[in-house]
């Protein structure tokens, strides 16, 4: 039996206001995220990843904005709640680990100062507890040397032991749902596992459901338990991962899994994310310039998302036909 998600996104929409014109990044973004489970976003820079993320704390730039859709958790609907509710969200119940650790900390504060301004203003609790607290999720990254950590400076540390303090302070407040923007980005492959084993750790130890955004097909096969692949700010598939490996349906889901595993040498032809936003609209289909199935129903169709086999959604109107509808 399938639990009520933590949080659902239903038709989200966002615009870019640029001095030429206005763009659309993210379209109809649809999916859910259940406690205790990975949920991860994949697809190349520019489809859209990080603006649907931003959306869900309302951490987009003032040129940016959601012109419509819903982002309900726990029933209530992010985009409707004040600037002081989404202030007590972020951090608390969401949590979000940015894609550079190093830009995340100021770099003339301690950990020690990051730390427990971050327990003290979601808890009410001491100081002398919140160094405590700190001191005890710091061990359980396995940072080596807990106290001698909290009284260094950010640019002391590694890019791998930042995320790791990262994490520490996220799971300090037990967070009902955490977004992992780009996590293991620039780390070594020790760093990227010990990461990855956080993530891991927080999941199971707290049953936090986790949105995990990266370009890295590796990472989603070893986290994810589903995956929704974005293209030109379409999600153009989703599925559970060992059925989106192994039976990938959309046309650019195919080319990235190749891509990754090196099973093509053809050179895939690229086109400026900004101009596919520009250019696309509900009649055409974001992939038409670089897909080599493409035929003439796919500039005049509708980009309907559908569920084609139990929880894989398409949007490709190649894969309409052949079902007959």
């Amino acid at each position: 039996m399938r639990h009520q998600p933590i949080l659902t996104v239903n038709n989200l929409n966002i615009s870019v206001s640029t001095p030429l014109e206005v763009v659309h990044p993210v379209r109809d973004v649809n999916f859910a995220l259940q406690s205790g489970k990975v949920l991860g976003i994949v697809g190349e820079s520019g489809s859209g990843k990080t603006l649907t993320c931003m959306s869900l704390l309302r951490l987009l730039p003032e040129n940016v904005k959601v012109e419509f859709g819903s982002i309900n958790y726990r029933n209530q609907n992010l985009l409707e709640c004040s600037a002081e509710d989404i202030r007590k969200v972020r951090g608390n119940d969401i949590a979000m680990i940015m894609q550079n650790p190093m830009i995340a900390f100021n770099p003339v504060r301690t950990i020690e100062s990051h730390f427990i301004e971050t327990i003290r203003t979601h808890l009410p609790i001491t100081k002398r507890l919140a160094r405590k607290v700190a001191v005890e999720y710091l061990e359980k990254t396995d940072l080596p040397n807990p106290k001698a950590v909290l009284k260094q400076y950010p640019f002391q540390l590694s890019g791998g032991m930042l995320q790791r303090v990262m994490i520490a302070i996220t799971m300090s407040l037990k967070p009902s749902i955490l977004i992992a923007d780009e996590p293991t980005t620039a780390l070594d492959a020790t760093n990227q596992l010990q990461v990855l084993k956080q993530l891991d750790k927080l999941k199971k130890e707290y049953n936090t459901g986790i949105l995990l955004v990266t370009h890295d097909l590796g990472v989603i096969a070893q986290l994810a338990d589903e995956v929704a692949v974005m293209y030109g700010g379409y999600i153009v598939e989703k599925a559970p991962v060992l059925k989106l490996f192994n039976q990938p349906m959309h046309p650019y889901t195919r080319v990235l899994l190749e891509s990754r595993l090196g099973l093509t040498r053809k050179k895939i032809q690229s086109v400026s994310p900004l101009s596919t936003y520009s250019k696309n609209n509900d009649k055409k289909c974001p992939f038409l310039d670089r897909c080599e199935e493409a035929n003439h129903s796919c500039t005049s169709y509708n980009l309907e998302y559908r569920e084609y086999e139990k929880d894989h959604f398409v949007r490709c109107v190649k894969i309409h036909e052949s079902v007959g509808n």
